[in-house]
């Protein structure tokens, strides 16, 4: 098929529906990606098995599960471990003891009242929390439920020392493992006795790869390719990651700004056409966009779009979206093709009965396009706005944004475009529709750090607490893996931080719910020995274990 046969097939754009609005400029923050290392193990997520053939994030793991035991094992599902307090600068006044306390508290069942169920719905109406009252009561007619977690409490201590003769003042950075969507449960609480600190955060880029998809991935043990992601399988993923001190370097940095960058963005609004009538064989409507360009000197970015057609043989690209309803979620929200180089050419739309791209039943269909001459920096954070209400669901179901707010989202974004997407000199596959929606922000792991300055007298010290609910690595219980039903935690000793240790000590608070499986902590509970000196010279130390629930 010719460019011209397509485009004849859409129709075409008067060109009063192409509206011309003023150039508008803008300025902003300057924060360079770095490219993340990783290992190069290859690990198979085992939820494509459980759910089904679909390229799906990676949660990182091998495929075997288990293995490795004499350093801990390889889970599926890698939490990464508690990491070392560090300065942000070096200051060799200042000594530090550490002892971290791993507290399994969470793992005691506790009893939830339906009562107390429904009445944590703050946000329902009286009529709406009894009706969620009234369904408590036929899932629980014995009037409520035990709630345990697999998480564990972390109360990392330290004991930092000024052996100077005047008072050092110093900011302290306290690095953990996490992702935005999280990052308000797992967040580090730091505290100096009764006071809790305020605390500044900081992001890093994404602590992972990528690889190809499954296909013959279990014959060939290799996986090609960057369409799905590989995040970190074991500590030497962040080892790699964080010992040379380029990743924080890069944290603290500004991030990246795109002001420089000139684009042409075309906004649609107002879409119009038929609604949703599987009767009358009308069960999408759908709006294509067609459009000619140079695949070679034109990036696209869109937002909002449902599907995509590519042709860079006959330098054809296509974009459709549903035509929202009024109750839908983005009902009034628009749709952005930004155009990187050369501007795109002989824009076409037609409206038809469903997305599908070999669907040719059409119907009468419209929406307004208007062209913007624009700067990058100004118009992906016009688009970067809706997607992050979208996904945090404000104005929805949320009463509220999450604490890390939209200028870390977008900068981190920026970050990941740059490194990854349409504008890297090494895109990823996963990344090459465009789809600013598609960029992982909120999912992948990262490691993050809570900055606090703190003030410690000649010759004295102070203690310092971060306390922090940790999840446990794991396979899936969907797997015939040897560790099923086997949670992990670990720790690392000095890596990643600038401190002088003197000692660190780890004490096991067991509570009476686990069974150890395997360790090198050298805790002994049959014997009483939940508390034992670390070895600097070990860089890593790790506990494996089951319920006794589960072993009973």
């Amino acid at each position: 098929m010719k460019p011209n046969d397509l485009l004849e097939i859409i129709g075409e754009v008067n060109d009063e529906f192409i509206h011309e609005a003023k150039e508008k400029q803008n300025t902003k923050a300057v924060r360079f990606p770095v490219w993340a290392k990783w290992s190069s193990a290859l690990a198979a997520c085992l939820v494509a098995v459980c759910i089904g053939s679909f390229i799906l994030p990676r949660m990182g793991g091998a495929s075997s599960g288990g293995s490795g035991h004499d350093n801990g094992s390889v889970f599926m599902s890698y939490a990464g471990p508690v990491f070392p307090l560090t300065l942000m600068e070096e200051n060799e006044h200042i000594s530090a003891e550490r002892k971290f306390t791993m507290d399994f508290s969470p793992w005691i069942p506790v009893w939830i009242s339906n009562e107390e169920e429904a009445a944590s719905r703050t946000h329902l109406t009286d009529e709406e929390r009894q009706d969620v009252l009234d369904t408590y009561y036929e899932w629980y007619p014995e009037g409520g439920y035990y709630q345990s977690s697999e998480d564990i409490m972390v109360i990392d201590s330290y004991t930092l020392s000024n052996t100077d003769s005047t008072d050092q003042t110093i900011r302290v950075l306290y690095p953990f493992a996490s992702n935005l969507h999280s990052l308000d449960e797992t967040r580090p609480i730091l505290s100096m006795g009764e006071t809790i600190l305020e605390t500044k955060l900081h992001v890093g880029t994404y602590a992972g790869g990528f690889q190809g998809a499954w296909e013959n991935w279990k014959e060939t043990h290799q996986n090609p390719g960057s369409l799905n992601l590989l995040q970190f399988e074991s500590w030497e993923g962040y080892q790699s990651l964080l010992s040379d001190g380029t990743y924080l370097k890069n944290t603290l940095d500004d991030y990246v700004d795109l002001a420089h960058i000139p684009v042409t963005v075309y906004e649609l609004t107002d879409a119009w056409g038929p609604k949703e009538n599987n009767d009358a064989g009308i069960p999408n409507p759908t709006i294509r966009v067609m459009f000619e360009l140079d695949y070679e000197k034109t990036k696209v970015l869109s937002f909002n779009f449902n599907g995509g057609y590519h042709d860079s043989d006959h330098g054809i690209m296509g974009k459709s979206f549903s035509i929202r309803e009024e109750w839908e979620r983005d009902y009034g929200t628009p749709c952005y093709l930004i155009i990187i180089g050369d501007d795109i050419q002989n824009i076409q739309y037609q409206g038809y009965v469903t997305g599908g791209w070999d669907t040719k039943k059409t119907v009468d269909a419209g929406v307004t396009i208007t062209r913007t001459e624009s700067n990058l920096e100004e118009a992906l954070r016009q688009a970067a706005q809706y997607n992050y209400e979208e996904i945090v669901g404000i104005g929805n179901y949320e009463e509220s944004e999450p604490e890390y707010g939209f200028e870390l989202y977008y900068g981190l974004l920026k970050e990941h475009l740059v490194a990854y997407g349409v504008l890297s000199d090494n895109q990823m596959e996963r990344y090459s529709d465009g789809n600013i929606e598609n960029l992982d922000v909120t999912s992948v792991s990262r490691v993050c750090w809570i900055e606090a300055e703190i003030t410690i007298p000649a010759g004295e010290s102070v203690n310092l607490d971060a306390v922090f609910k940790k999840e446990p690595s794991f396979d899936y219980h969907c797997t015939a893996s040897e560790n099923k039903g086997v949670s992990g935690y670990d720790a690392v000793t000095e890596l990643g931080s600038n401190l002088n240790f003197t000692k660190q000590t780890a004490r096991l608070e067991d509570r009476g719910q686990i069974e150890i499986v395997r360790q090198n902590f050298g805790f002994d509970l049959a014997n009483g020995i939940n508390e034992v000196t670390l070895d600097k010279s070990i860089p890593h130390y790790y506990l494996e274990v089951k319920g006794i629930k589960d072993t009973e």
